[in-house]
């Protein structure tokens, strides 16, 4: 029954961005449910009785040549496995186009790496909604459009404007 009512939580996630890191904690403990898990299902359920509706709301507005990502992360979140949780926005004026909370594959060391991890997660899913903006054909010439991360964290900052490694020797090759 756990793993039943998670999965749907997760299907309600994907149009609830108030609900989607509550869906994502409680799908993790899919293999190995707890009563722990049941409370946390239960407490999701109450919270969607009580805000049963969201409303997207996408009214018209001018072209605008800026897709933001705002980025951000918890340093080592989950207290048994130490991963941290990166989530983000993709807006296109006062439009958002996407979000996510997904928790990290690696083992962050320090509160600046995972919010690095965040930023490029962010960046690369910038680069997807550009790319597939191109191929709708909403950007062409003379209607160029600037990407544009904002995070809250000054050491992501400092590592993501770096050339080359610097004084950070941990981080994910895949991410550089």
């Amino acid at each position: 029954m756990f793993r039943a009512l998670a999965a749907r939580a997760n299907y309600l996630a994907a149009d609830r961005p108030d609900v989607i890191f509550a869906a994502k904690e409680i799908c993790r403990l899919m293999a190995k449910p707890t009563d722990l898990a049941m409370a946390a299902l239960k407490r999701l359920a109450r919270y969607l009785i009580s805000h049963n509706r969201v409303v997207h709301v996408f009214a018209a507005q001018e072209f605008n040549k800026v897709l933001e990502g705002w980025s951000d992360s918890n340093f080592a979140g989950c207290l048994e496995t130490r991963k941290s949780t990166s989530g983000g926005v993709i807006k296109w004026g006062a439009h958002v186009l996407k979000n996510w909370s997904t928790t990290q594959s690696v083992i962050a060391l320090s509160s600046g790496e995972a919010e690095y991890y965040a930023l490029v997660k962010a960046g690369s899913q910038l680069l997807g909604i550009k790319a597939m903006m191109r191929d709708f054909g909403i950007m062409r010439e003379g209607r160029p459009v600037r990407l544009k991360i904002v995070t809250d964290a000054s050491a992501a900052k400092g590592i993501s404007q770096r050339k080359g490694l610097g004084q950070v020797r941990h981080i994910e090759v895949t991410t550089l």
